[in-house]
C-alpha cells in the first residue's frame, strides 16, 4: 500500500522506514512537557517529574506493515471497542500534511512498537537505559520519577521480564502508573504500581465489572462530568494525569471525550 510522507510517495511503509530513517535510533519515553496533560500535571505537582510512552495501540503495528498475523498491545481493544476512539490520534498527533498518509509522530509510534513486538530483548535493554537515565535527571533536579508505560497501549508489564526482573523490580524507586482495559491483571504486590481501570459499555459483560473491581475507574463521558455515575462520585481526570495521586476511596475518574471520541457511539463513550 503506497504511504506518503512529506509529500514522498513510498511503495510501502516498510520502503518508508527504510529510506527516511535507515540507521536512526529509536527514543522509547518522552518527557512530560511534550504532552500538554501531563505537563500540565507537573504544574500542579511540581516534585514530580513524569516519561510516558506511546506505542500505535492494537494490531495497527501490523496492519501498517501489511503482515499476515496481526499482533496486539491492547488485548481488550475488541471486547470494550476503544480501538477506533482511541486518543493515538488526538492533539498533535492527528495532524497530517495535506495528501500525507502519515506524520513523525506516528512514524515514531510505529518504530517503537515494531522493536516491542519483533526484538523484546533489545526493546527491553532499551527501556531498561532510558529509564535509568531519567531517574539519574530526577534525582539531579530534585523530582520524584513517574513513568506511564502504557500511554496508547495496554500491555502487561508485570508479566515482562528482562535479565530476570520486571521493570518494577529494576526501579523500586520509580511510581508507576497506567490505566488498563484488562479486568484480571493481578498488581497487589507490586507497591510502585498503580492501575486505573478503564470502563465501557461496549460489552455488557465487561461493563457488569464495574461494581466487582476493587480499581478507581475511568469513564469518557460526552458532554459535561456527572457528579456521581453508578453510585461513585466523579473527578476530574483532566485536571491531571498522575492517577497514583487520586483517593483511595473508590471512585469515578470522569474524562471528556477527545479527538475522534467525540463521535464514538459504541459505548465506550457514555452520554
Amino acid at each position: 500500500m503506497i504511504e506518503i510522507y512529506k509529500g514522498v510517495k513510498y511503495r510501502n511503509m516498510q520502503h518508508l522506514l527504510d529510506v527516511v530513517y535507515e540507521d536512526k535510533p529509536i527514543t522509547l519515553l518522552t518527557a512530560g512537557q511534550a504532552n500538554s496533560k501531563i505537563s500540565k500535571s507537573e504544574e500542579v505537582f511540581k516534585d514530580y517529574a513524569v516519561s510516558i510512552q506511546h506505542l500505535l495501540p492494537h494490531h495497527y503495528a501490523d496492519l501498517l506493515m501489511e503482515r499476515k498475523t496481526l499482533r496486539t498491545v491492547c488485548p481488550f481493544a475488541t471486547t470494550a471497542q476503544c480501538f477506533k476512539p482511541c486518543l493515538n490520534l488526538s492533539g498533535r498527533a492527528k495532524i497530517f500534511r495535506k495528501e500525507d498518509t502519515t506524520n513523525s509522530i506516528q512514524l515514531a509510534r510505529l518504530r517503537r512498537t515494531l522493536l516491542y513486538l519483533d526484538n523484546r530483548e533489545e526493546y527491553m535493554a532499551k527501556l531498561f537505559k532510558e529509564i535509568d537515565l531519567f531517574v539519574k535527571r530526577c534525582i539531579k533536579n530534585n523530582k520524584k520519577p513517574a513513568v506511564r508505560l502504557n500511554g496508547t497501549s495496554d500491555i502487561q508489564w508485570e508479566t515482562i521480564e528482562h535479565e530476570g526482573v520486571t521493570v518494577f523490580e529494576k526501579f523500586p524507586q520509580v511510581q508507576w502508573y497506567d490505566y488498563t482495559k484488562i479486568p484480571t491483571r493481578k498488581i497487589s504486590h507490586i507497591p510502585n504500581y498503580h492501575l486505573t481501570w478503564s470502563y465501557s459499555e461496549a460489552n455488557q459483560k465487561y461493563s457488569k465489572l464495574f461494581q466487582k473491581l476493587a480499581y478507581n475507574i475511568a469513564v469518557v463521558f460526552k458532554g459535561d462530568l456527572p457528579a456521581v455515575f453508578k453510585g461513585l462520585r466523579v473527578i476530574d481526570g483532566d485536571k491531571t494525569d498522575m492517577r497514583f495521586l487520586d483517593s483511595n476511596k473508590k471512585v469515578v475518574v470522569g474524562l471528556k471525550a477527545k479527538g475522534k471520541a467525540k463521535t464514538d457511539t459504541s459505548g465506550f463513550v457514555i452520554n
